[in-house]
């Protein structure tokens, strides 16, 4: 009844609070298997949605990663037409230049290796399903740790590059 999809829909939404407090009061073991138990209790025991719940997380990790490679080709484009005349302007434009190029290319780097290297998810399962959910979730912990010294990578070196061209633009 639509009752009774209001009520799972609010304790999911209770348990992720509950999960989200846990993560970041140190509460909740490493381990993913909180999550895991959440993930599986949510698709009410259906353990080929919850694997699919986590492999479309690990999917939109790949997609915004995705966004950074292509925005860091932009930048290496433009440094490659543009670069040798912004860091003409000034040493201040020469050196954020080459630096915020250096950090996105740091960051695409990192990205690509930790959020883009291959392990299909398939190859986690063994044991139980909320074993397996929880390798899963393992996984795709590591990869947004990946993911977000990329961005950050991405968006000091961008901001750093940025800043390079407003010094041409800014130069009498």
């Amino acid at each position: 009844t639509h009752a009774g999809h209001g009520a799972l829909i609010g304790r999911s939404c209770a348990s992720h609070e509950s999960e989200l407090h846990d993560r970041y009061t140190g509460a909740m073991a490493n381990d993913g298997s909180s999550e895991a138990q959440s993930i599986l209790d949510l698709c009410e025991g259906d353990r080929l949605k919850a694997f699919q719940m986590v492999q479309g997380q690990l999917a939109t990790l790949v997609m915004r990663l995705q966004a950074i490679l292509g925005l860091s080709s932009i930048v290496i484009t433009m440094t490659g037409f543009s670069g040798r005349t912004v860091a003409q302007t000034s040493t201040i434009a020469k050196v954020t230049v080459v630096s915020g190029l250096v950090l996105v290319l740091i960051a695409a780097a990192v990205g690509m290796g930790g959020v883009l290297r291959l392990r299909w998810s398939t190859q986690e399962l063994g044991g139980g399903a909320l074993e397996s959910i929880a390798r899963v979730i393992r996984i795709r912990d590591r990869k947004e740790r990946f993911m977000t010294a990329a961005l950050v990578l991405f968006v000091i070196g961008f901001a750093m590059y940025c800043f390079a061209v407003a010094q041409l633009l800014m130069a009498p």
